[in-house]
């Protein structure tokens, strides 16, 4: 995308971002230009110990992204040498909603005002945008690319960061394991609500209830890996199977032949983690490599255990590692964890003219191993 100039007639709105009140740490304003395009464990362990709820959560600034229903969050981590040479502060976040096809780019330096785009893909993965998007996550690999996850066709759309490009598509298969298959089909508003791209064209899905649990899918055939440092993609690692321009002129519509993942491991939740999180609104990757949930239901936000293993049957949280959200922060549904280890969380409200995006004040990041 071509960056625009701000002005009246484009419809942008631009204010200074001011300091939160020592009272009120809540209020800031935000720039943004509006463009729409055409286009575990089968027994409790130490790490699964009870714990309390650490240090409680602030909000620390919040914004107002034109989606409505808010459904999904994904951060772009700066390369290092990027990180170099722009403000250390700074924040890249990709925004979506279960309703509309919109896409909205959050930028925010720390120094300046946020810049918003919001672009209707819709065109681009060749869906007509008067259907329902279904988004209930998002996800970006360590390269250039995000992925959408449709809760109810069970199917993930992925596009370039400019979000001008198809880069694949990819369905969901889980008639492989009986027990999630009869689940999945039974209750298709609780499906997949969170994702993590991982290595070897893997991902790992957050299913929502009825009942939680994490799912491994991935290429027929291949084994499960579980979760750790070593299956997530590092930076510059691009999620396998993706296409690029040179792929898409020679190939058929990735469209309508989507490569298929399908199914190679469940982990439920163990009776700690099932008490803390009531429902699983959202799971995301932080920078110390620790797995983290969203509890809408639970308002909570969970450290799950470092390492999941293939021949575990249950996932826990890490040495008791939780957080009680900021009273008043209902319906959270997406969450994205900054490299200063300071959560966002988005909200899913109808109003696209109130604050749908908060950042918290900082969490502990994990103890090394």
């Amino acid at each position: 995308m071509n960056e625009r100039t701000a002005s009246p007639s484009a419809g942008t709105i631009k204010a200074a971002v001011p300091k939160a009140p020592a009272q009120l740490p809540v209020l800031t304003a935000c720039a943004y230009i509006f463009t729409v395009l055409g286009l575990g464990n089968a027994t409790s362990t130490a790490a699964d110990a009870a714990g309390n709820p650490k240090k409680a959560l602030t909000v620390t600034q919040q914004y107002n992204v034109p989606i409505a229903e808010v459904s999904g969050l994904a951060i772009v981590r700066s390369t290092k040498k990027e990180s170099k040479e722009t403000d250390e502060d700074g924040v890249n976040l990709y925004v979506v909603g279960d309703k509309t096809h919109e896409v909205a780019r959050f930028r925010f330096s720390g120094m300046a005002d946020a810049i918003i785009d919001v672009h209707d893909a819709a065109p681009v993965i060749g869906k007509d945008k008067k259907d329902v998007s279904g988004w209930e996550a998002i996800a970006a690999d360590g390269k250039d690319t995000i992925c959408m996850l449709n809760e109810t066709r069970s199917e993930i759309s992925c596009l370039d960061l400019g979000l001008q490009q198809d880069r694949g598509n990819f369905s969901l298969d889980t008639s492989s394991i009986s027990d999630l298959d009869s689940a999945w089909k039974a209750h298709s508003n609780s499906r997949g609500e969170g994702m993590i791209l991982m290595k070897k064209g893997h991902v790992l899905v957050l299913k929502e209830k009825e009942p939680p649990m994490l799912v491994e899918f991935g290429p027929e055939g291949d084994v499960p890996m579980g979760y750790g440092p070593a299956t997530f993609l590092q930076e510059d690692d691009s999620f396998v199977g993706l296409s690029d321009k040179a792929d898409q002129q020679n190939q058929p519509d990735r469209r309508a032949y989507p490569q298929r993942l399908v199914a190679l491991k469940t982990w439920k939740f163990s009776a700690r983690l099932s008490d803390l999180a009531k429902d699983a609104s959202e799971i995301t990757l932080g920078p110390d490599d620790s797995v983290y949930l969203l509890s809408q239901e639970g308002s909570a936000l969970i450290r799950l255990e470092k390492t999941l293993k293939p021949d575990e049957n249950k996932v826990g949280v890490d040495h008791g590692a939780y957080w009680n959200l900021p009273a008043g922060l209902e319906k959270a549904e997406g969450l994205v964890i900054d490299n200063h280890m300071r959560p966002w969380i988005g909200i899913d409200i109808k109003q696209t003219h109130k604050p749908n995006l908060f950042r918290l004040s900082p969490i502990e990041a994990a103890a090394p191993e």
